[in-house]
């Protein structure tokens, strides 16, 4: 396999062979930023099959994409309208795209992304022989400090799933900025096999683990994508409860995690009332850890813009983290994209 920093039109047959699959739904505010970004990707375009599946949009998402695409030959557009009878929304999109590919790698992006122009470089460098998986690094637009918080907790979280990664512990996939081997996918039995999940990345993911395949985590600004944020409480909400849903048939460190992290801040708050000195001392201890680890992890993105951000997280961080937990006990069904499922 040869990457190269600079890659021209006239590349020869050392290149492997890229399928892109962008699912979209009423996408029709995003969906052109991204296609805008994946036509900018440095890889020559003989090799790159971009697909973009409509997810039966009622808005001008299909026309959006038909009219970018005109005279580029390496994307294509499909509506979905076929139903695998086990699979819903983003999960049978990716199914029907996957359909009769013969690339060497599936990438996998959402229409609110814009990647990288060296994404696909980038996150081949990762795949050595043994690896099935490369998970990438994503943050927010910015725009607002509730933009910047969500990219500050994008980041803190993805750089733990680098750390556990160095070990050889699986965390998760990430479904906007991720790619496999297609001969893992296909050893799988693809999405059809796997069944459906409202956290799709995350079943595809742990099935090509359970498959003895290895897995890489990236932490590299060529590998970064920028999303769209959440702009409200109720929308960051419905998000985090259909992640939270996903987490719970994870491996255990995950749902650990999770509950040392949502239960910290009702800790923390009963024990500076009852013995005020030791958790003060815990509070400060933990502040610090919080925010250096964010301060070395947005250094290391080159993410300059966040620095100013990064002392007010921590209140963002236990909150938002507090709120995720009774979000997911709260009885109400999971909403997304305008779907609900129970």
């Amino acid at each position: 396999m040869k990457i190269v920093q600079k890659m021209s039109t006239d590349a020869k047959n050392d290149y492997p062979n890229i399928t892109i699959l962008v699912a979209a739904r009423n996408e029709e505010k995003n969906i052109l930023r991204c296609l805008q970004s994946l036509d900018e990707l440095n890889y020559p375009t003989q090799y790159l099959d971009i697909r973009i599946g409509d997810d039966q949009s009622t808005d001008q998402t299909a026309a959006v994409i038909k009219d970018f695409i005109k005279n580029k030959p390496h994307f294509h557009y499909q509506f979905i309208a076929h139903k695998y009878p086990n699979l819903k929304g983003k999960a049978n999109v990716l199914a029907v795209l996957s359909q009769e590919v013969n690339s060497d790698f599936l990438f996998y992006c959402d229409a609110d992304i814009a990647v990288s122009s060296e994404w696909i470089n980038a996150m081949l460098t990762l795949f050595l022989p043994q690896v099935g998986v490369v998970v990438g690094v994503t943050r927010m637009t910015s725009g607002s400090i509730f933009a910047n918080f969500q990219s500050l907790e994008w980041t803190l979280a993805l750089a733990a799933m680098r750390l556990f990664s160095m070990v050889h512990i699986p965390f998760t996939g990430m479904g906007n900025n991720m790619a496999v081997r297609t001969q893992a996918y296909k050893a799988v039995g693809g999405y059809e096999t796997i069944g459906f999940s409202i956290v799709e990345d995350f079943a595809l993911f742990q099935a090509i683990i359970e498959a003895n395949h290895s897995f890489a985590q990236g932490f590299s600004p060529k590998l970064l994508s920028v999303s769209q944020p959440a702009q409200t409480l109720a929308e960051l909400l419905r998000q985090r409860k259909r992640w939270v849903k996903g987490a719970m048939s994870a491996v255990w460190p995950i749902k650990l995690s999770f509950f040392v992290s949502a239960l910290w801040l009702p800790l923390l708050v009963i024990g500076l009332i009852l013995w005020p000195a030791v958790f003060l001392a815990l509070g400060v201890i933990h502040y610090l850890l919080v925010t250096i680890s964010c301060f070395i992890a947005v250094r290391l993105l080159k993410q300059h813009d966040l620095l100013a951000t990064i002392p007010l997280f921590w209140v963002y961080f236990n909150l938002n983290n507090t709120c995720m937990l009774i979000n997911y006990l709260w009885p109400s069904p999971t909403v997304w994209k305008g779907r609900t499922y129970n």
